[in-house]
């Protein structure tokens, strides 16, 4: 600043001048911070949200076949099989862009290896193609040998230049501000996001868990979280029970990561789980306590452990059913004991086998009154995949169905199986007498897995139980189910029958004024509701879970009190004292005339006498009355086969006669055979025996 020289304030210097405005400027408007953010549209990859032992971790679980791996808690379980997902997602555009730097030309012996491929160039391309933090390739060099992930990394790094160009290439080609806008509707980053907004759900082990009381002072102790109503809303700093599951506990999205290393969830005593996959068991439960049905029940395919387990929780507070049998574990089924045992769930029992491949009079379902169908879908519904594939230990399998997007003949192979087994499974259900209902449950968007499925499956159990009744009432006379069918069991004869019958107007018309108890046969009813008042309020496609409830029309209660009432039926406990009593009938007495009563003397069936007289190899054989036949004549006659028996027999039979001293007996005088001898010595009142030892009444 300038002084004055007529000594007054300081002048401001001339560049000073030009930097002070003259009149103050409106100051820019800046929008929220929250709204500002979501109007920008990230270019480039997306952050990292994964570290170097996870990609460790994916590179052995990529091997063939997979190494094990331990995760530290389920949190890292789920970072290592997100970027497995993520990576199976974009194989598609990875394998573009390795074709288009020729690398598998240029580099064979990185063919095999191709999985591992994909996840380093996936890893690669979100670094922006640039080098790792020194501590970072310090720890890279000690994790990825024992990965096999060294020589990988290596070759991609030296090819970093041709492959970020190809990327980019690739982009442009398709004006593209990110790679995501190059996968499918239902691979993109929307639906997995969704995730980052669903409650937390977990069920209670009341195997580790004795009290409601108990469980809310722990959680409030370890998490610090106070337990409010179901009209309040969801904070991080509370929990609530949920409405519609039982023993289901609802927290924050934002404290997964704070539940998922707690000592609760690392003892047992909450599992986590999707909520999604815990609506079929709970309503399963609720018709089992509705219909007040006795005896075990069957979960067809252990599609989850988690799931299964809380199937056999909540059915264990029912003490009329006995037990659950859940089939299709495969070679997982000791790993599943195993699961069971260390939650303390003792009312299972695991089959390695399919229900299907059991034969129809197995022991194993005598007791058996209700079963929960969960065949194979194709999980196109699922919201959460990483939850689905976590919640099953981990199934690599699973996560290569679910980001499938080419239609290959191994892709129509398996849904032709898929929907195969899936009927395969509720004509078998239906087919055993005592099951009174069956809940089928899929994940599926498919309406040929769901609604179609039941009905026309149930349409046809229906028809084979009209001609199983028209034969039993001889409607349809001729028609003999083959030997074949009959051994395989109940199901295969009717479908035989069904398949041998040509229906024709007349057969057709009988089949229509077949009477068929409505014990046999089922129809689809209306699902229970799960909500509290009663009003539907839970919208089962909103989860991505479908269930179809198939019942018999007539349902059947195979308790004490049914056997009971079947026992008086029948006329177990002897006559009814209150049923009036039918008058004996009156039995004359017959006058018998004792001075001229004749025993009736026995009848005899007539026989033939010429034909028990015939003698025989037998009779020539063991007789020793019968006449002597020369050896030679014997010979000739009977042919060379016969000649040394017959030779021996009569030499038999004429050094019986030398020691009696019949050898010499008149030519002229017939000797009788054995039969003719017991004929004519015995009364035709006794018992005749032939010379062969039977006896001729």
């Amino acid at each position: 600043m300038d002084e004055d020289p007529l000594g007054g304030a300081p002048r401001p210097a001339l560049h000073e001048w030009n930097i002070v405005p003259s009149k103050p400027k409106r100051a820019p408007f800046h929008a929220p911070q929250a709204a500002r953010l979501s109007k920008q549209k990230r270019l480039g990859p997306a952050p990292v949200t994964w570290t170097i032992e996870d990609i460790a971790n994916a590179g052995r679980l990529l091997q063939e076949p997979p190494l094990p791996v331990n995760f530290r808690d389920e949190q890292e379980m789920r970072r290592v099989y997100t970027l497995i997902y993520d990576v199976f997602r974009y194989k598609n555009i990875l394998n573009q862009s390795l074709a288009d730097v020729t690398f598998f030309i240029e580099h064979p012996n990185m063919a095999p290896l191709i999985s591992r491929v994909w996840l380093l160039l996936y890893d690669l391309y979100h670094r922006s193609f640039k080098k790792r933090t020194t501590a970072n390739i310090a720890l890279a060099a000690a994790l990825f040998p024992r990965a096999g992930l060294a020589t990988v990394e290596e070759t991609l790094w030296e090819d970093r230049v041709k492959l970020a160009a190809a990327i980019a290439r690739i982009r442009i080609k398709n004006k593209a501000l990110q790679l995501s806008e190059l996968l499918p509707n239902h691979l993109r980053d929307e639906k997995s996001g969704r995730r980052v907004d669903t409650p937390v759900t977990c069920w209670v082990n009341t195997k580790k868990v004795k009290s409601a009381e108990e469980l809310t002072a722990s959680i409030t102790k370890t998490l610090n979280l106070q337990l409010v109503d179901e009209s309040t809303p969801l904070t991080d700093e509370c929990f609530k029970w949920d409405p519609h599951c039982p023993q289901f506990v609802i927290f924050h999205p934002s404290l997964r990561n704070k539940l998922v290393q707690s000592v609760l969830v690392r003892k047992n005593k909450l599992i986590i789980q999707d909520k999604s996959f815990c609506l079929g068991p709970a309503t399963f439960v609720k018709i089992i306590s509705d219909l007040q049905l006795t005896g075990s029940v069957i979960q067809s395919h252990v599609n989850s452990p988690r799931t299964t387990a809380y199937l056999a929780s909540i059915l264990g507070q029912n003490d009329n059913i006995k037990r659950l049998l859940a089939f299709s574990a495969g070679n997982r089924k000791t790993e599943y004991e195993d699961y069971f045992n260390d939650l303390g769930i003792k009312n299972i029992l695991i089959f390695s086998e399919k229900m299907i491949d059991f034969p129809p009079d197995s022991n194993n379902f005598h007791e058996v009154i209700a079963v929960f169908a969960t065949p194979p879908n194709s999980y196109s519904a699922v919201t959460d995949p990483i939850d689905l594939v976590c919640s099953r230990g981990g199934d690599l399998a699973m996560l290569e169905v679910l980001t499938e997007t080419e239609d290959t003949p191994e892709g129509r192979k398996r849904v032709a199986n898929i929907l195969d087994e899936q009927k395969q499974t509720l004509k078998f259900a239906m087919s055993r007498p005592q099951i009174q209902f069956v809940l089928y449950e899929t994940h599926s968007e498919i309406d040929a897995e769901n609604r179609q499925m039941v009905q026309r499956t149930v349409k046809e159990i229906n028809k084979y139980a009209q001609i199983h009744h028209a034969v039993m009432q001889g409607k349809f006379k001729g028609l003999q189910p083959t030997k074949e069918s009959q051994e395989d069991g109940v199901e295969d004869y009717l479908m035989t029958v069904a398949s041998q019958q040509a229906l024709d107007e007349k057969r057709v018309k009988a089949l229509k004024d077949t009477i068929v108890p409505d014990c046999d046969l089922f129809d689809m009813s209306r699902l229970p509701d799960l909500c509290a008042n009663g009003d539907d309020c839970l919208k089962l496609s909103e989860k991505g879970c479908y269930l179809a409830l198939v019942q018999r029309k007539q349902v059947i209660r195979m308790d004490n009190k049914y056997m009971i009432q079947m026992a008086e039926n029948r006329g177990v406990f002897g006559a009814d004292p209150n049923s009036p009593r039918k008058p004996k009938p009156v039995q004359r007495k017959r006058v018998d005339d004792s001075a001229n009563q004749v025993k009736a003397k026995r009848r005899f069936k007539e026989f033939e006498v010429e034909r028990l007289i015939t003698p025989t190899k037998a009779s020539m054989c063991h007789s020793k009355i019968a006449t002597p036949v020369p050896c030679e004549k014997s010979s000739t006659q009977a042919g060379p086969a016969n000649a040394k028996f017959l030779c021996k027999s009569s030499k038999m039979a004429a050094r019986g006669k030398e020691n009696r001293g019949e050898m010499f007996a008149s030519p002229t005088k017939p000797i009788k055979t054995a039969v003719q001898m017991t004929i004519v010595n015995l009364p035709r009142q006794m018992w005749l025996r032939s010379s062969s030892g039977r006896i001729i009444k």
